[in-house]
């Protein structure tokens, strides 16, 4: 079975965005580049642009349709080729008017090159094991939560694209988001983890994994506050994954829109609620910088080991800090774990033209709107990509900062990847970098 991001099944990881570029002559239609990876980097050369003009690729492009708002990755069929979930939450067609469709790219030799389509309201995707049959499963988050349980028949000619439901279904629920995966109480059995409106406010749901795969009922509904980003990693490193949870719109204070991120340890019951919540912003001690109205702290979150000592570290990510007088700039937080959990006094800001990350602080870049790691040059550790969507008047670029035995650092392995040396065939308000395939 392929790793997540192996689209041609060669071993190495490759790297796929999303972006809002113009296809076919429509505006915002989305392009999804795959950049291939050696073992030591990614190519730019070795790439597909991936969108609905395709004749291997269902339907076609239209405007506002944002096909590639959000990517995951895993080999649903078990045939040694990682595939690709893709969003397209405003797909338009006889059956997709306004409803949005989930694509899945299958992976060949050869990278992606067949696909399947099916009306589904898809903002968010996420993958694990869910049910324990050896293959990766999608979660699918939008009006309503939706599992596609892996199958080694998926695929064109095969039996399509099978949801099913699972999480709580009522008019009193509402605005899911924040959706992510992992094994929180360490049974074997990757769970799942949302954000819900309700009338009383803003609760995660947990949804725990087993035989049967994901229920509708949750096991714990905990207290929060509206989120737009989720990830799942073992912080302390013992066992059980832990989840943190961006809130950007919080108040710091009197600070509005500051942000913060919360994080809850996993134990054999699921989240650890008798621990508590670490909540984590930028007047947090050991954190950079400072709270401001509008920083948007914790818009994006990732949990990966970037020193390789078996516990995740965390990004985050700051899209609208504004970097002295220039808005909007942005900047990247990342904090080690260890074992006590989250080392808050090992914090590094990261921001455009300094401690060796390339190019220049310029208003607008929104760098760290979104953020993944991957070991892209098979160290054993995980480097972090982070994107910018608003840099060169909202073409945007994605890059690689290198994991090493202190924590990320310096772009080493891989280069900077912007819609000029990805080849595409309209770079103004592309946007690259909407999303990162998880």
């Amino acid at each position: 079975m392929a790793a997540p991001n192996d689209f041609n099944g060669d071993g190495f990881v490759d790297l796929a965005l999303g972006s809002s570029a113009t296809v076919s002559g429509f505006p915002f239609a989305g392009l999804v580049p795959i950049v291939y990876g050696t073992g030591s980097t990614l190519d730019p050369a070795n790439r597909q642009l991936v969108d609905e003009s395709l004749d291997w690729v269902p339907g076609s492009p239209d405007h506002d349709e944002a096909f590639g708002s959000t990517l995951a990755s895993a080999d649903f069929n078990g045939d040694g080729f990682a595939d690709l979930a893709v969003c397209a939450p405003t797909e338009v067609g006889p059956s997709f008017t306004g409803i949005g469709a989930l694509y899945v790219l299958f992976g060949t030799s050869t990278g992606l090159r067949s696909g399947l389509r099916t009306v589904s309201n898809c903002d968010e995707v996420t993958t694990g094991k869910f049910n324990g049959d050896g293959l990766p499963d999608l979660a699918i988050l939008g009006d309503q939560p939706h599992v596609m349980y892996g199958n080694a028949a998926l695929g064109p000619g095969g039996i399509g694209i099978p949801l099913r439901r699972f999480g709580a279904i009522s008019e009193e629920l509402f605005a899911r988001s924040a959706l992510a995966s992992g094994d929180i109480d360490h049974d074997g059995y990757a769970d799942v983890v949302y954000a819900v409106s309700r009338s009383g406010g803003v609760v995660l749901q947990v949804y725990r994994g087993g035989t049967g795969g994901l229920g509708t009922t949750p096991s714990q509904q905990i207290p929060t506050s509206l989120s737009t980003s989720a990830s799942i990693g073992d912080i302390n490193g013992d066992g059980y994954a832990d989840l943190a949870v961006g809130s950007p719109w919080d108040s710091v204070g009197a600070i509005a829109l500051a942000g913060q991120v919360r994080v809850w340890y996993g134990s054999a019951t699921g989240l650890n609620l008798t621990r508590g919540v670490t909540v984590i912003n930028q007047n947090s001690p050991g954190v950079p910088g400072g709270p401001e109205a509008g920083d948007y702290f914790g818009f994006s979150v990732a949990l990966g080991d970037a020193t390789g000592d078996g516990r995740a570290d965390l990004a985050i990510g700051v899209p609208l800090e504004d970097i002295y007088t220039t808005p909007d700039a942005g900047y990247v937080t990342v904090m080690l774990g260890a074992a006590a959990g989250l080392n808050l006094a090992s914090s590094k800001a990261f921001q455009q033209g300094a401690g060796g990350v390339p190019g220049t602080v310029a208003a607008n870049n929104e760098f760290g709107w979104a953020l993944m790691f991957r070991d892209f040059n098979r160290d054993n550790r995980a480097d972090l990509a982070i994107t910018a969507v608003g840099t060169n008047a909202n073409q945007g670029l994605a890059l690689v900062l290198t994991g090493s035995a202190t924590g990320v650092g310096r772009v080493r392995c891989v280069p900077v990847l912007t819609p000029q040396v990805l080849g595409f065939r309209v770079t103004a308000l592309a946007f690259l970098g909407v999303s990162v395939s998880r």
